[in-house]
């Protein structure tokens, strides 16, 4: 069991044989699994426990699959959660319509296990590599600010020596004149 099996995978889907396989083929794998039946309970529930992943059905009963996915990324708390669409439908306008949304990638009904397992972890590790590079960023971030604080106290500091009238003379801890 590698690192991303441990995460946790919500699956929505208003389809219980798809649910019922999805769960144990992704709970055989090692994943946690989270579960909706629409997008409306989805989005109520996904809140309350924030997946490391999304499974999303594209017809559903109520908001489908689009909406739901709109609404994820227009949430600030889930707009970096991937999504993945499950779907039959197949028309390249269905698939740029849902990539164009947010999905990082669709998921072909009737769908392999093996198929569902290497995306799952694909974007997922795509997921934490753009994490760890997102907190790597912040800390590039406050390094350089602190060296900014230190540069613009040197500058002062040596306004100030060059403008005194007295001189300043640098020695080592031995009196020497360095």
């Amino acid at each position: 069991m590698n690192g991303s099996q441990s995460a946790v995978i919500f699956i929505i889907d208003d389809n219980p044989a798809n649910l019922k396989v999805l769960s144990q083929v992704l709970e055989m794998s090692g994943y946690k699994i989270l579960i909706a039946m629409d997008g409306t309970s989805g989005l109520h529930r996904i809140h309350k426990a924030l997946p490391d992943l999304i499974l999303l059905d594209i017809m559903m009963p109520g908001i489908d699959g689009f909406e739901t996915c709109r609404q994820l990324k227009d949430s600030e708390k889930t707009r970096d959660i991937p999504v993945i669409f499950m779907t039959a439908l197949a028309s390249s306008g269905d698939k740029v319509k849902g990539l164009s949304l947010g999905a990082v990638d669709y998921i072909t009904k009737p769908f392999q296990q093996e198929e569902v397992i290497a995306r799952i972890e694909l974007h997922l590790k795509l997921r934490r590599l753009t994490q760890t590079l997102a907190e790597q960023n912040q800390q590039l971030k406050a390094e350089i600010n602190q060296r900014q604080k230190v540069e613009e106290h040197l500058k002062i500091l040596s306004r100030a020596t060059e403008q005194s009238p007295s001189s300043i003379v640098i020695t080592n801890v031995n009196g020497v004149v360095a």
